[in-house]
């Protein structure tokens, strides 16, 4: 047992030397401070260097102490600057990465009467101008654009062409409200019925359509202002709308005879010509994102496109147009997609009072838009009821008018189906 305690006292004072050595010649300092770097200087650390500061009884410490504090110092300046590297890479790729676009909704519906019939069924159950579009107001209010072709002025004037001589419409001025209500933004006042109250009316509409900021284009108080593209910033992009007529050369009977063709010194409207429209398309294609062209054309009452219409809208599309908006045969004839660009040939009725079933069936057309190219593209149902208001049919009240819509499509070599009581 002694022998064991003469063998432990020598080893216990050559680790008490190795202790002293070790602390008197910095070593534990360097521990200290390589264990205070690799921590980000912990608490312990910098206890110890507290307590060795107020000892100051060693030189080699309070040296130590320096260099630790250099260290730190040190340590916070290259973090520092790593903070400011990452600062700087994070603000670049801020400014090198290009947002994501949003998609652009564009919806579209046909011919528009709030007048005649329509107010008449209107006024009977006691309704206002909101109530034909109470039932489809959630589905156009979806849309960026809500485009519809306004078949007639809004005025309260009774001085009109010769009603003997031409069918002759207008809607009252407070129709307006409900346009408004229903969400739509933008209106074609290219086509027949637009100057049935004479230049009066036409102003009275445009002052109107101010009022209620709503946009328009198709018609002006000269052909200047006939020509001048509506256009409305979405989604960080930019559409212009620009509209055209047949008929437009056509004289009126009334008193004064009228034709309704623009010109620098007269108003009226904007005519289906295509060398105008070219030269509209060359002003404004680089200035814009999206162009729409709308056309009131074809043959009234007929499902059938005519060839010279297809090899017209192909030629507009060649010409640099991304969408093209028909109406006047108040049915809604097959939807084609030329080149990947829609061409809706003809959007029939929306709210109208006339009596062929046929003529009270409808599509509302329903656009996506992404990175400036139509990503989807989907028809709604809808049918005028009583003469007053729009529906969306549902089931068997759908299948035959949807049935028929693909047929149609499927004429101008369109690929579609029928899912969810939608084309």
């Amino acid at each position: 047992m002694w022998k064991s305690v003469k063998i432990v006292g020598p080893v216990l004072l050559l680790l008490l030397v190795a202790v002293v050595v070790i602390r008197f010649t910095g070593i534990w300092d360097s521990i200290n401070r390589n264990d205070s770097k690799a921590n980000k200087i912990t608490d312990s650390a910098s206890t110890a260097i507290q307590a060795n500061n107020m000892n100051g009884t060693s030189t080699n410490g309070n040296t130590a102490n320096q260099e630790n504090s250099s260290n730190k110092t040190s340590y916070n300046q290259e973090n520092s600057a790593i903070s400011k590297r990452l600062e700087q890479n994070l603000k670049s790729k801020e400014s090198t990465e290009t947002p994501k676009q949003q998609a652009l909704s564009i919806i579209a519906v046909g011919d528009i009467l709030l007048g005649r019939g329509v107010e008449y069924h209107i006024n009977r159950v006691q309704g206002d101008f909101t109530y034909p579009f109470r039932q489809v107001v959630d589905v156009l209010r979806q849309g960026d654009i809500v485009f519809a072709n306004l078949e007639g002025p809004l005025t309260e004037s009774t001085n009109s062409l010769d009603p003997n001589g031409k069918i002759v419409l207008k809607s009252p001025e407070k129709a307006a409200e409900g346009i408004k209500y229903a969400g739509i933004n933008v209106l074609n006042l290219a086509n027949n019925h637009i100057m049935d109250y004479y230049e009066q009316g036409l102003l009275d509409t445009i002052n109107i359509l101010d009022k209620h900021g709503i946009a328009y284009t198709g018609a002006g108080k000269n052909i200047e202002e006939a020509r001048k593209p509506a256009i409305i910033e979405k989604n960080g992009l930019k559409i212009a709308v620009i509209s055209y007529t047949d008929m437009a050369e056509y004289t009126f009977k009334g008193n004064p005879m009228l034709s309704f063709a623009a010109d620098e010194n007269k108003s009226g409207v904007a005519p289906r010509k295509y060398e105008l429209i070219k030269e509209d398309i060359d002003a404004i294609r680089e200035e814009v994102d999206i162009l729409i062209v709308s056309l009131h054309w074809g043959v009234e009452n007929s499902f059938n496109v005519t060839e010279e219409q297809i090899e017209f809208a192909h030629q507009l599309i060649d010409d640099g147009v991304d969408i093209i908006l028909g109406h006047h045969p108040h049915r809604f004839q097959g939807v084609e997609i030329y080149n990947g660009k829609p061409i809706v040939y003809s959007l029939g009725n929306f709210i109208f009072d006339q009596n062929d079933p046929n003529n009270q069936e409808s599509f509302i057309v329903s656009m996506k838009f992404k990175e400036k190219k139509l990503s989807f593209m989907q028809l709604i149902p809808v049918r005028t009821i009583d003469k007053n208001h729009v529906i969306i049919p549902k089931g068997d009240e759908a299948i035959e008018m949807l049935k028929r819509e693909l047929e149609l499509c499927g004429k101008l070599g369109s690929k579609c189906a029928i899912v969810n009581d939608t084309i």
